[in-house]
């Protein structure tokens, strides 16, 4: 009778114990579930905004590009490159004056680069970080070294500040074309991640699809300077 009582006991601990690591192991699961879905809805609603937005205004085009984290990507181009960022006040100015400066006479350009010390200066401190490749700042800090021994040379020749001022022209178009570059790489990495994600959802596969996408969207991260 005793054994019997305590064979009860015991089922009825294991009955215990079973039924709350089903409702943990149930719980458990509906919250990865929750998780996984969460995610698949963000890559999906990401694909549909992400696509490039462009607008065009006389000869400038302003493009809208929407990335992983939903921050949104604007910036202007004309034929020759991008010429400014929503977010990026100096690089703009900068170009602006630039372009202006190779329409006016050698005196003009030299009086008004030198009121460019601040901007110039400036460009390295209020960089957005999404541009702070290395081969992006390395193109700020050779413009900045270019101008400096332009302005720092006050006993130049005409000739010599001649070429000074085409040695900055040459490294701003330098870092124009490391920008355009950047921003194309920027949505190839961002568009492939998308596609991986939705070739492997398409078969149902909810986890592989959110693993390929975490994978191909680390390349991101990685045009990264680390500091």
């Amino acid at each position: 009778m005793k054994r019997k009582k305590n064979r009860i006991i015991k089922n009825i601990s294991l009955g215990i114990t079973l039924s709350i690591f089903l409702l943990i192991s149930c719980n458990n699961y509906k919250k990865e579930a929750g998780a996984n879905k969460q995610v698949v809805a963000e890559v999906l609603d990401n694909q549909k905004d992400s696509k490039v937005i462009e607008s065009k205004k006389e000869e400038i085009k302003t493009r809208t590009y929407k990335m992983k984290d939903g921050t949104a990507l604007v910036y202007n181009l004309d034929a020759k490159g991008i010429v400014g960022f929503d977010d990026w006040n100096d690089y703009a100015i900068v170009n602006s004056e630039i372009v202006n400066f190779k329409k006016v006479n050698f005196k003009t350009t030299e009086a008004r680069m030198r009121h460019l010390n601040y901007r110039i200066a400036n460009l390295s401190n209020t960089i957005p970080p999404y541009l702070k490749t290395e081969e992006v700042l390395e193109d700020v800090a050779d413009i900045q070294k270019e101008y400096k021994e332009l302005i720092e040379d006050t006993n130049a020749s005409e000739k010599e500040v001649a070429e000074n001022l085409e040695e900055v022209y040459e490294k701003f178009d330098d870092l124009k074309e490391e920008l355009n570059e950047t921003m194309e790489r920027y949505i190839k990495i961002h568009d492939d991640a998308i596609e991986e994600f939705i070739e492997e959802y398409k078969e149902g596969k909810i986890m592989a699809a959110i693993e390929e996408y975490n994978e191909e969207i680390k390349e991101l991260d990685k045009m990264i300077e680390k500091k």
